[in-house]
């Protein structure tokens, strides 16, 4: 256990970065602190009613009710940053694979693909007669559009996490092949999110701007988009021409509709969930925790998460752009206390980027406890030796993301650092911090099945989420090491030495690591529970 922070290399001058970010983004926080019925890595699910499938066989119909924490920004992979615009784009939209609930790669769109000797060439065979819900096929050419479009879209957060690939070209109709600029061991995994999903060029080139609010016809996935009344509700419904079945050779998906409802407040969420306005939860407040899982109606049900939670610090902005006063925030974080008060005494407290569940979690990076004594050190070494303070960005209409904002400001009060709590909407907050109009942000993320997908994209210079605009040549130099190598060993190397110099510049500071839950309706059934916590209705039904 370290006591104290490895000592810093030299921090670079970041360079200015793409104006978007990558990957998606959480808000509401309790959707990380989802009560362990355990510990964290039990994978058994806990609560009241059960989601199993019923005798009588799936039922075909019906109209799914899902809360969501925030509204939708985009249905555009290219431009997407948000974890709610995944919810509704992987149930739209195939990807080349996905990710299994033991997150393995399995096929989707690509049926196999083989690797070259030297890792720089991956060659896809992909699913034939597959159409996209404009009728048109699907195809190496619609692959090739799509990745790129990433490559050749440097404002793109998909940008950077297919930085590795070189081009991608059509051998025929059914096979492409990616050339890489060096071996990426985190490719496949890559390809399982918004980097893989693949649209109908017909729809990408008509819709043109207007893509990400009403890509009606351009995905191959079970539901196609309808509808979206934007801050009330978003539908999409059953594509009748999907491509998969089930295991008995029945149509898919069973849902003729899901209807997405935005509800910032965790409270109202649960109280819509008791009088079935909606049968999923995204995310309760951890209070109510208990009362889903006493009650009968109800489903709650957890498996090991993959994201961080906590704020990210904008290096370029003073008093944020001294490295001593950044450490002293994070001295001046209890975390335990946030874990224990705001979140009922539940979850997990995080110091890096990497969760216990994945495979290069570091189980000896303890790098910042609570001590105000060390913050004022810290302090006393910075440009504002006296004390300083910031404007902390927090999404509006959560009272948990609220009270969670003003545990940071009453724990920082004593090491000399004013917070100044300011709220605004989800989408604002986006936009603010990927244009580098912010000091500090509360805000998190999903989490990826690769390493690389919670580290390259935030901190890696120019990295597609890395609206902190960090920069260290070491950290980037170990970031890229790790995708070359195969051997995971080796790799899980190479992320704690970069977790520990991440911590040591502190541009992000980490409070918790989530899991992920399914809150529903015990009418409810075949949900399957995802550790990267998206919610995929393909074989759901309402018995």
């Amino acid at each position: 256990m370290h006591s104290q922070v490895p000592a810093p290399q030299s921090s670079q001058s970041a360079r200015p970065v793409s104006p978007a970010r990558g990957g998606s983004r959480v808000f509401a926080l309790s959707r990380l602190f989802g009560v362990v019925c355990v510990a964290l890595l039990v994978l058994a699910g806990c609560g009241g009613g059960s989601s199993s499938a019923t005798s009588g066989g799936p039922k075909t119909g019906g109209a799914l009710n899902v809360g969501l924490d925030s509204d939708v920004v985009t249905l555009d992979p290219l431009k997407s940053t948000a974890l709610v615009d995944r919810e509704v784009m992987l149930n739209i939209y195939d990807t080349l694979v996905r990710v299994d609930d033991k997150n393995n790669v399995q096929p989707d769109l690509a049926t196999s693909w083989t690797t070259s000797s030297d890792g720089k060439q991956v060659t896809f065979t992909l699913r034939s007669g597959v159409k996209f819900q404009d009728g048109t096929p699907f195809n190496a050419d619609a692959v090739v559009t799509n990745i790129q479009r990433i490559l050749t879209t440097k404002s793109s957060p998909r940008h950077s996490e297919l930085s590795t690939v070189d081009s991608v070209a059509k051998v025929d109709d059914t096979h492409v092949v990616f050339n890489l600029k060096s071996a990426f061991s985190p490719l496949l995994l890559t390809l399982t999110d918004r980097a893989g999903m693949i649209l109908s060029p017909a729809v990408i080139q008509s819709a043109g701007d207007n893509l990400g609010n009403a890509p009606t016809g351009a995905g191959t996935g079970p539901f196609q988009f309808d509808s979206w009344v934007k801050g009330d509700h978003m539908t999409v419904k059953a594509n009748p021409s999907y491509w998969q079945k089930d295991s008995a050779g029945r149509t898919l998906p069973y849902l003729a509709s899901v209807t997405y409802k935005p509800i910032t407040n965790e409270s109202v969420m649960f109280t819509n969930l008791q009088t079935g306005a909606i049968q999923v939860a995204q995310d309760v407040d951890p209070k109510d925790i208990p009362a889903v899982k006493n009650n009968s109606s109800l489903v709650y049900k957890q498996t090991a998460g993959l994201s961080f939670f906590g704020f990210e610090l904008n290096t370029k902005s003073a008093p944020l752009n001294d490295v001593h006063f950044r450490r002293a925030i994070a001295y001046a974080v209890n975390r335990d206390e946030i874990l224990n008060s705001v979140l009922q005494g539940v979850g997990v407290t995080a110091q890096g980027p990497l969760s216990p569940s994945s495979w290069a979690f570091n189980q000896n990076g303890n790098y910042f406890t609570n001590d105000i004594s060390k913050a004022k050190a810290e302090l006393a070494q910075s440009s504002s030796p006296t004390g300083g303070s910031f404007d902390l960005l927090v999404a509006s209409g959560s009272p948990l993301n609220l009270q969670e904002a003003q545990f940071i400001q009453s724990e920082l009060k004593p090491a000399n650092i004013t917070v100044n709590i300011k709220t605004e909407t989800f989408a604002t907050i986006l936009s603010d911090t990927t244009a580098f109009k912010f000091q500090a942000a509360l805000i998190g993320w999903s989490g990826r099945p690769d390493p690389d997908g919670n580290t390259f994209s935030w901190f890696h210079t120019g990295g597609g989420n890395n609206d902190m605009q960090y920069s260290n040549a070491t950290v980037d130099k170990l970031l890229e090491d790790a995708r070359v190598q195969s051997d995971q060993s080796k790799r899980a190397q190479d992320y704690v030495q970069a977790e520990q110099q991440i911590a040591s510049d502190a541009p992000y500071v980490f409070i918790n690591h989530g899991v992920s839950t399914q809150i529903s309706s015990a009418k409810v059934q075949n949900f399957q529970l995802l550790p990267t916590g998206i919610m995929v209705f393909t074989q759901t039904y309402l018995s």
